[in-house]
């Protein structure tokens, strides 16, 4: 699955393991114009939800915070992933960044 909405500083995912087991997730930022870095790994317990903050994953290694950039999420088991927006009132500087 991809994030191609064009996700900012601040932004934080949700991801939701679904599966009675451990899903091993990866996660994968692709800035306009520059590398992937990552993947970033996560393990989420059965049935739990975890909701990092996208930067923070990242140790500051992201692009400047006027770059928008795609997520890349891969998991051994079906999870749930809702992005949440930093700040929802100023969707007009969101753009795509795929």
């Amino acid at each position: 699955m991809a994030i191609t909405d064009g996700c900012m500083p601040g932004d934080q995912l949700s991801l939701f393991n679904i599966s009675p087991g451990y899903a091993h997730v990866e996660l994968t930022f692709c800035a306009e114009g520059g590398q992937p870095l990552g993947p970033f790994r996560l393990v989420i317990p059965p049935q739990r939800t975890q909701s990092p903050i996208l930067e923070d994953l990242a140790d500051s290694d992201l692009p400047s915070p006027s770059v928008p950039y795609s997520v890349v999420v891969v998991s051994d088991a079906p999870v749930l992933v809702q992005l949440h927006p930093a700040n929802q009132d100023v969707p007009k500087l969101r753009r795509s960044a795929a």
